[in-house]
């Protein structure tokens, strides 16, 4: 049975990603924290529930500072790429990222052989983050439906 040889540049590159998800868990953190907040200051009365048009107020809200989250995320990783030089410029780094941290994949850039695995370990964190908003968001539904009864 032969070995396989392993490559080290994939050890640095988690390395790097679990330094960069750890960032990104941080931000998300505070990001949901925001927006339970959100909800307990803009949905804690019972007038508040009774005004028309106070649930979708609630839920456009919570959605927005679950996309500046995400946004300020992608931040992140996009602040690795421009400061290492991985990628040229800051706009094609934000290109990257945006797209690798949303499985999109679109992207025209490609990342010297050296980093090439890490928008991958991007999109790894970017799925995770998206799992945790659904389920806060899932979690906010089922509140403010609990609260019509």
């Amino acid at each position: 049975m032969k070995m396989m040889n392993f490559d080290f540049r994939y050890v640095e590159q988690f390395l790097v990603a679990l330094a960069l998800t750890s960032l990104t868990v941080i931000a998300h953190s505070a990001g949901m924290n925001l927006a339970r907040r959100y909800f307990r200051r803009s949905y804690s009365s019972e007038k508040d529930r009774k005004h028309p048009g106070a649930y979708r107020m609630v839920m456009i809200g919570i959605v927005a500072i679950m996309m500046a989250t995400h946004a300020f995320e992608v931040v992140i990783w996009t602040a690795y790429y421009v400061l290492r030089g991985i990628v040229p410029n800051a706009m094609s780094a934000m290109n990257f990222s945006i797209n690798s941290y949303t499985t999109l994949g679109a992207s025209y850039i490609t990342l010297p052989d050296h980093w090439r695995g890490l928008g991958a370990f991007e999109s790894m964190a970017g799925m995770l983050m998206f799992g945790w908003s659904t389920a806060v968001l899932a979690a906010v539904v089922v509140k403010l439906h609990s609260l019509d009864a």
